[in-house]
């Protein structure tokens, strides 16, 4: 099949090849807000976006990519200048009105790959509303998670080094646009040093024992939460590198999965 791997530069009837074949979809959904004074307030979409960009153009027509979903729930950034926010009821509603249009249209396996953290519920029960009310079965990935296990290797900053805007997101934004990154600017801030509790903060374990999120103004003045002087681009390449592999991976085996009829196991006099 020798067509776009990118859905914006499909024709109608190449759409219609395109589910015929039944490819994953990956939906990248990031964020503008602030990273710090050292990153753009693009951030997410970029990194999600390379990242699915790249795995829909080395999968040999087994995952197609959809234009990004840029804005987010940022309620908690909006002290800082250039975060925009979408109201947590309308991104849903927006994000499953997309779904829906491309079961309508017979994709039958959806990804939203997400890159900021407080869409990361929301894209779950995003999911989770798609494959009960949509003739698809839909998922979603955060996309740090989806790498967590070569991720954490590459972090030197302690078990808080991986936040917002930190080394880690600092090492992949260099390694994808590295002419916007103000190096001048790095500094490092770790907000569970402002006397909150450690179990609130994601640490290089993966776990975090309480999910919370505060204004971000109250713990915190640069808007860096980690060890961003850390950051390389090499680091970041190898990141990258590895998280693609895996959702090609995990988007070959999702379009495997059989959308199996449902069976109604009530007795009749529940009916």
């Amino acid at each position: 099949m020798n067509l776009s791997h990118r859905f914006r530069e499909l024709t109608w009837p190449e759409v219609n090849e395109v589910v015929a074949h039944g490819p994953t979809v990956l939906i990248p959904v990031g964020a503008i807000e602030q990273h710090g004074p050292h990153l753009p307030v693009d951030v997410d979409n970029r990194i999600t976006e390379h990242l699915c960009e790249e795995a829909a153009s080395r999968s040999a027509g087994d995952i197609v990519v959809m234009p990004a979903i840029h804005y987010g729930y940022n309620a908690h950034n909006m002290d800082f200048p250039g975060t925009i926010s979408i109201r947590m009821e309308n991104f849903i509603a927006y994000c499953v009105d997309v779904g829906a249009s491309l079961a309508h249209q017979g994709f039958r396996h959806l990804l939203f790959v997400n890159a900021h953290g407080s869409n990361g519920p929301l894209c779950d029960l995003i999911a989770r509303r798609l494959t009960v009310e949509h003739a698809c079965l839909a998922g979603s990935i955060n996309h740090w998670e989806l790498g967590w296990d070569f991720i954490r290797p590459e972090l030197e900053g302690g078990p808080y080094a991986a936040d917002h805007a930190c080394e880690w997101e600092t090492s992949e934004y260099m390694a994808i646009q590295p002419d916007l990154v103000q190096h001048d600017l790095i500094a490092d801030e770790i907000p569970a040093n402002r006397g909150g509790a450690r179990w609130l903060y994601p640490g290089l374990d993966g776990a975090k024992w309480v999910h919370f999120m505060n204004w971000w103004s109250r713990m915190n003045d640069s808007g860096v939460a980690g060890t961003p002087t850390l950051a390389t681009a090499e680091k970041g390449q190898r990141m990258l590198e590895g998280t693609i592999t895996r959702l090609i991976e995990v988007g070959r085996e999702f379009r495997q999965m059989p959308l199996a009829p449902r069976v109604d196991r009530r007795a009749p006099a529940a009916r």
